[in-house]
């Protein structure tokens, strides 16, 4: 994995980060990062020369909910046996709702995205968005969960406009939101269940550009950059390719006749 010059600049700063927890004898919490840091922080601990059996050892990741993409990292001292609760994270979601359920432009991620960012947040201090859609009397309304560093959410709650829809926010306890995924099914059979061919299958590409995909650094496994074509990949393993989206792997059955492996991949939606 090449770095450019700015992901050697995270690289130092997760660095240093390491160091200090390891130094002050505390954990230290890094602002949100995406999959692409997350990466480059498994990278750094690789450098370190440390087994990837005990990297829980060293960093807790969380972004507020169990399927966050955008987490957290939490840096963890030497001989640190205390297990960090999800709640120590400083982490806190703002629920953003339309005043007028009959009165709501149709709000999707990235409106909410560019609302938040307007009142002086970076995305660094911002997790995931979540945009549920809620039926009232025949009318359709949208609300926004966004996941921000605790320090921050006070400025969300400053919110009263969301494109032409007002709205009114106010932070809410994480737990009281039930996220239920949707996907979106994708069915196939497959030579192996190496990494290119699973993904060549969910995204409807050859596998020739899947390589390229893959050895450019664009796939993720589980969370780590993945640059090892021959990978091989199991149920409930969790995709992300970027420019594609995220996926997750379903129900894999036997071998047919001609030696294939049918599959269910879910495209998260």
């Amino acid at each position: 994995m090449n770095l450019s010059k700015e992901e050697q600049i995270i690289y130092r700063h997760f660095n240093d980060m390491y160091e200090m927890a390891h130094k002050r004898k505390i954990p230290i919490y890094s602002d949100f990062a995406g999959l692409n840091e997350i990466g480059i922080v498994y990278k750094m601990l690789s450098d370190k020369h440390v087994p990837p059996d005990l990297n829980n050892n060293y960093i807790t990741l969380y972004g507020g909910y169990e399927q966050a993409e955008r987490q957290m990292i939490c840096f963890l001292p030497d001989c640190y046996y205390v297990e960090i609760d999800k709640i120590e994270f400083p982490i806190a979601c703002v629920k953003i709702e339309p005043v007028n359920k009959k009165f709501c432009d149709s709000l999707n991620h990235r409106d909410f995205l560019g609302t938040v960012m307007n009142v002086g947040l970076n995305r660094s201090q911002i997790g995931d968005i979540i945009v549920k859609k809620e039926e009232y009397n025949g009318n359709v309304s949208y609300i926004g969960y966004v996941f921000c560093k605790n320090n921050k959410a006070e400025l969300i709650t400053d919110i009263t406009r969301v494109k032409h829809t007002t709205v009114s926010a106010q932070i809410t306890d994480c737990k009281e939101i039930l996220f239920e995924q949707e996907y979106k099914e994708i069915g196939g059979n497959v030579p192996s269940l190496r990494l290119d061919a699973v993904i060549a299958a969910a995204i409807r590409l050859s596998r020739s550009k899947c390589l390229t995909l893959i050895r450019g650094g664009s796939v993720y496994l589980n969370g780590r950059c993945c640059m090892e074509s021959a990978e091989i990949v199991s149920s409930s393993d969790i995709i992300s390719i970027k420019g594609y989206g995220k996926y997750m792997i379903g129900e894999i059955s036997s071998l047919t006749r001609k030696g294939r492996f049918n599959i269910m991949v879910r495209q998260y939606i």
